[in-house]
Formats: structure tokens, C-alpha cells, sequence
């Protein structure tokens, strides 16, 4: 597990700006990634990691589509081996470029 439970970063991309927060556990994290300087809960999905592979459910669905929300918390699921509960916040729809920095960052923020 992490040393540090509070984890934030901060993202700029095509001039939309992306908040990204964790709360370690030891079995797993929230993680919530809004957008804008509020944050908002948007879409939930629930990830377990099980044997080589993340199990996913959307408990509130996004008004844009589930896709990027059920990516995020499958990927952090198996980056940390554990369970996820991750909240995606998008003001207008997210392309695969923001998602894929989205990623990066939360990687590089499981690491830490």
C-alpha cells in the first residue's frame, strides 16, 4: 500500500481542467475525477480486481455514457489490486486523448 492516503493531481487538457482525488484503504480507494473547480460526483462505477481481471458495475450512470467511468475503475482496479469505487464528473463528453491522460495521471498517482 501507498504511504500516503490523500492523494491529488491536478490536469490541463484541450483547455478543460480535470481534478483528480484518491483516498487509499488497504484493500482498495475512492477515487474521484471531476472536472472543473467544484467538486462533483458524477458517474459511480464499482470495480473488484479478481484473479487477472477487473469485475465492474455502474451504480449511477453518466448522462454521457458509461464507458470512460467503467475504464477508469476497472484500470485503478488492477493498478492497485484491490476494490474501487470511482466518481467520473465531465461537464461535456470526454474523448479517448483526456481519457487516456486521465489514466496516465491516476497511474503515476497509484504508484506514489
Amino acid at each position: 500500500m501507498a504511504l500516503n492516503s490523500f492523494l491529488n493531481k491536478r490536469l490541463t487538457e484541450n483547455g478543460r481542467v480535470f481534478n483528480i482525488h484518491i483516498i487509499r484503504a488497504k484493500n482498495g480507494c475512492f477515487l474521484i475525477v471531476y472536472e472543473g473547480e467544484e467538486m462533483k460526483l458524477g458517474s459511480i462505477a464499482l470495480s473488484v480486481k479478481i484473479g487477472d481481471r477487473a469485475n465492474s458495475s455502474i451504480i449511477i450512470p453518466s448522462k454521457f455514457g458509461d464507458v470512460y467511468s467503467r475504464i477508469i475503475s476497472e484500470s485503478a482496479s488492477m493498478m492497485i489490486n484491490g476494490i474501487v469505487i470511482a466518481s467520473l464528473y465531465a461537464i461535456n463528453p470526454i474523448d479517448a486523448q483526456i481519457a487516456v491522460r486521465l489514466l496516465e495521471e491516476i497511474k503515476d498517482l497509484c504508484k506514489t
